[in-house]
């Protein structure tokens, strides 16, 4: 029956004339392809909008959330040196955690000229499908003070940030610059030191020799900056030949057992990782005990120093240096470059005519551009008390390189990431943005 229906009537030119023709009698029983085919394209076409639109949403999205924390925490630090121009306190906020919503929908229908009306045949059959999304940010922040404060900015930086930077491949005398306080050491006079304050004279004009040698040394491969290792022994006097269980516990220990002939003399040897030293030798070829006194020395001052020991009979050994270098905190380093705007700029020094390779050498350590308007190449930039505070894409200083600067603020921001620690074991209050 059907296919003589079929065959007895034309296939109609239009959708709309088809479901007209057979929307009575037997004909209603063969199938609208028409209909069937546009709901199957909006169900296609619904899974395709939701598939797709999840994975773009999420991607964008976390991909914006981190460069936005990325420049607030930029923005933070150029903020800081602005307060710390004008001698204002330093405050630091850090964003702890990020949440984020989103809510996908998408909807589709079918509209045209369906039924028995004439009129039905002039309505064409239309596809309506759409879809949206919607983002729903809740941002934490903790204001950092109390001891946490304390523990991050004042607190002076220790020998492991240095050795870390320095490790990275960042210019010594950049981190040095940033990160020194000065060079303490004793010469005919007595103790002295050299301090990296352009207002000291003669005496910072010394620092900076000092860390161009160091930074010639390193480019010439001639400088050592690490740990001294070194081995440490206890002899014990017994009347008995050890016990096997005891030896076993101190090899599990990391320690090497000698006896004497007669069992009595029993001495344990393990390798110990000292205090870092900065050297224009290797110390592994020192022996044993020069190695030891060296870390007994560098263990006589505190965390936040570090030992320099450049001796005559080696690279560089001309222009000798035995003492330590004392590092500064993170607030002492942001105070340092904000003094160097104005109040205390920087000068430019020649290196010691001892140091044989020119090295890269600007007069400023990180140029912080202020400015009644905004720059047109800035790196970052931000607004305090009427002006504008940037750091400039390409510096204009005398003798600054196009990348120091870059590098510079880098160090400046991986030193601060460096002290972060998990602010969740604090109870500071938390402030909860919701967009």
């Amino acid at each position: 029956m059907l296919k003589q229906v079929a065959s007895f009537v034309p296939a109609p030119s239009h959708p709309a004339t088809y479901i007209q023709a057979y929307a009575s009698g037997p004909q209603s029983l063969v199938p609208c392809w028409t209909t069937c085919l546009n709901s199957l394209l909006s169900s296609v076409m619904l899974v395709i909008l939701s598939g797709c639109l999840s994975p773009i949403a999420m991607h964008r999205a976390v991909i914006e959330y981190d460069r936005t924390v990325s420049y607030v925490e930029a923005d933070l630090l150029l903020l800081n040196i602005a307060r710390a121009r004008y001698h204002r306190p330093v405050h630091f906020t850090a964003v702890s955690s990020v949440a984020a919503t989103f809510d996908f929908r998408t909807s589709a229908g079918i509209s045209g000229g369906l039924g028995r009306a004439p009129e039905a045949a002039e309505r064409a059959i239309n596809l309506e499908y759409s879809a949206s999304v919607a983002e729903n940010p809740t941002i934490t922040i903790v204001p950092i003070t109390g001891e946490e404060f304390t523990k991050r900015v004042l607190r002076p930086l220790d020998e492991d940030k240095f050795e870390f930077l320095v490790r990275q491949g960042y210019d010594i005398n950049m981190v040095l610059r940033l990160m020194a306080r000065g060079i303490a050491f004793d010469d005919e006079r007595g103790p002295l030191v050299l301090f990296n304050a352009p207002s000291q004279g003669e005496g910072y004009r010394e620092f900076r020799r000092r860390l161009l040698h160091l930074a010639w040394l390193d480019t010439e491969r001639q400088l050592f900056v690490g740990p001294i290792v070194f081995e440490e022994s206890h002899t014990v006097r017994t009347n008995r030949p050890p016990n096997p269980d005891e030896v076993v516990a101190a090899l599990e220990k990391g320690f090497r057992w000698e006896g004497d002939d007669e069992g009595k003399v029993h001495t344990v040897r393990r390798k110990a990782v000292g205090r870092l030293v900065i050297a224009n030798y290797d110390p592994a070829r020192l022996s044993n005990e020069e190695r030891r006194h060296l870390h007994e020395e560098a263990q006589r001052a505190p965390l936040d120093s570090v030992l320099v020991d450049i001796r005559p009979g080696y690279p560089g050994g001309d222009y000798p240096l035995h003492g330590s270098i004392l590092l500064r905190s993170m607030n002492a380093i942001i105070g340092f470059v904000a003094r160097s705007i104005e109040e205390e700029q920087e000068l430019m020094v020649s290196p010691d005519v001892r140091t044989k390779t020119v090295v890269r050498n600007p007069a400023r350590t990180l140029e912080i551009e202020e400015s009644d308007s905004k720059p047109g190449d800035y790196e970052f930039s931000v607004p305090f008390d009427g002006r504008y505070y940037s750091v400039r894409k390409y510096p204009v200083s005398q003798g600054m390189v196009p990348s120091w600067n870059q590098e510079a603020f880098a160090v400046l921001s991986n030193l601060f990431q460096m002290t972060v620690t998990d602010l969740t074991k604090y109870p500071t209050p938390a402030i909860a943005i919701a967009k």
